[in-house]
């Protein structure tokens, strides 16, 4: 039978008693545990915090995290004691007025403290917390948090590349099945946050919302995002598992919404999952742990995954860039929905047919630049395409017999002689990648009609120009939409819920 979701877990780290309960109250009814991290409480509401549980009404972990551990308590030991004792002094007959668990890091051993949980029923959470890499040995580190049974080991460390995520994963698949808690922090462990229940940790931590407290630790997110976009509160270990590919910024797309509430609308038991990678080998180790079923693929890894495809489709092999693969019998097929999703978005902007009789500047040569110029090519236009690296530029233009050039002044002329349509296909100027305008030497005129793949910002540096020069603009976000469509039909082998990507 298949288990069900497991227990969400607020950190709350507010400075008051009382701001940390309003908190709760906006969270209520997408959390199960809640964290008072008393760390971050002012000096003097630290005398309030044994009556924390029963205002909060439901299950509470006490924690004082020491600054070397990740947390804000310098006290010394000899404070930080006194403050768990007092907490978990005075135990009530009715147990929801007691904390049931306290987070007790695996140096720190007070019999006195650790007889008080096993009389009155608080549950020991032995942690240990890797803030920068994952440790030597994870069995070396999992034993010294597992020497007492009845407590909970956490072993929390922070993956600084996909090949350590990697690792991480695969020892934890070895990990027998109890009550433990195996958290990859950061960026790169971010796919452990969603799937706690899938690695067997006893419940996922997340974190309020930016604006409304201070991270309790790197790569959580917020409650609401969880149940939400990830389907938290109803996932099961025996959905089917879908990944994003792709750089940190991946943490940032619309993808998983997009996909996600498709999945949910058409009542598939399916869920995809932001799996930061900076190395395909490595990604393609933690999706076979995981058992993936398929994944959309993003920059840089498009054509990366080329020599690890078993199937290649029509598509894939024009372009030499795939962004869809599902498993297959053989293996990884690989499949590519960018160009149909550009040629769809693009021709509606246009309010044409084809783009015959048009000369297009496309900016860029990468895996997006490829699916533009097939896309280009077989509906009838003409293109030069500029790019910083001219060899790169060459190579995508000879493909499709079209003219090529450097991104940069020197290419004044070309862009001048092919700028009825212009198609940024960098990610130059996207959300928290590298700012700018990559066609800053350029003036425009009016008439040219601008395409930015990107879709957020929804109006990147190059749209704000362009605009402000009376062109008629339009981002990706539409692009996004229609290839995401066609990832779900080469998954699903069905159309996808109708206007779910909309």
């Amino acid at each position: 039978m298949a288990k069900g979701p497991v227990p969400v877990c607020i950190c709350l780290t507010g400075k008051t008693i009382s701001q940390n309960l309003e908190i709760l109250d906006k969270y209520r009814d997408v959390v199960d545990i809640a964290e008072l991290r008393a760390d971050f409480l002012d000096p003097a509401e630290k005398f309030f915090i044994r009556a924390f549980p029963e205002k909060a009404g439901l299950p509470c972990i006490l924690t004082v995290r020491r600054k070397s551990d990740g947390g804000l308590f310098e006290d010394g030991e000899g404070v930080r004691l006194v403050m768990i004792a007092k907490a978990l002094s005075y135990a009530r007959a009715d147990a929801s007025a007691n904390y049931a668990y306290v987070d007790l890091e695996d140096d720190f051993h007070m019999p006195a403290i650790e007889e008080a949980c096993k009389t009155f029923g608080t549950r020991i959470i032995r942690s240990r917390h890797y803030l920068d890499g994952i440790p030597e040995n994870f069995d070396d580190a999992w034993e010294n948090l597992t020497q007492e049974e009845d407590e909970i080991p956490k072993l929390a460390v922070t993956p600084r590349n996909s090949a350590e995520l990697a690792k991480l994963l695969a020892w934890a698949s070895t990990v027998p099945q109890k009550e433990k808690l195996i958290i990859g922090m950061g960026t790169f462990g971010f796919p452990t946050r969603i799937l706690a229940g899938r690695i067997g940790s006893h419940h996922t931590y997340t974190s309020p919302k930016a604006d409304e407290s201070s991270l309790a630790a790197p790569g959580q997110i917020d409650p609401q995002t969880f149940a939400r976009i990830y389907r938290g509160r109803e996932t099961t270990d025996d959905f089917d598992l879908f990944v994003l590919l792709g750089g940190p910024s991946i943490l940032g797309s619309l993808s998983p919404s997009l996909h996600n509430s498709a999945f949910k609308k058409a009542g598939k038991k399916a869920l995809i999952v932001p799996m930061p990678s900076d190395s395909i080998e490595s990604a393609l180790q933690s999706m076979n742990t995981l058992k993936v079923k398929g994944a959309a693929v993003t920059v840089p890894l498009k054509e990366e995954i080329l020599p690890h495809l078993a199937f290649r489709s029509t598509d894939v092999r024009a372009i030499g860039a795939c962004n869809t693969l599902i498993m297959r019998e053989e293996g990884w097929a690989g499949y590519n929905s960018d160009a149909d999703g550009f040629e769809r978005s693009a021709l509606e902007f246009l309010g044409r047919d084809d783009f015959s009789g048009l000369k297009v500047t496309i900016v860029g040569a990468g895996g997006a630049a490829k699916s533009v110029a097939l896309s280009i090519f077989r509906k009838g236009g003409k293109a030069v395409i500029l790019n910083r690296t001219l060899a790169t530029a060459r190579s995508l233009a000879k493909k499709f017999n079209f003219q090529y050039g450097p991104l940069d002044d020197r290419a004044i002329d070309l862009v001048s002689e092919y700028s009825d349509f212009i198609v940024q296909a960098t990610s130059v100027g996207m959300q928290g990648g590298t700012p700018g305008d990559p066609l800053e030497f350029y003036e425009f005129d009016g008439h040219e009609a601008v395409f930015d793949l990107i879709y957020k910002p929804s109006k990147t540096a190059l749209l704000s120009r362009a605009e402000a020069s009376g062109c008629r603009i339009r981002n990706g976000y539409d692009m996004l939409r229609y290839q995401a469509e066609g990832q779900y039909k080469i998954w699903m082998d069905e159309d996808p819920p109708p206007g779910y990507y909309e």
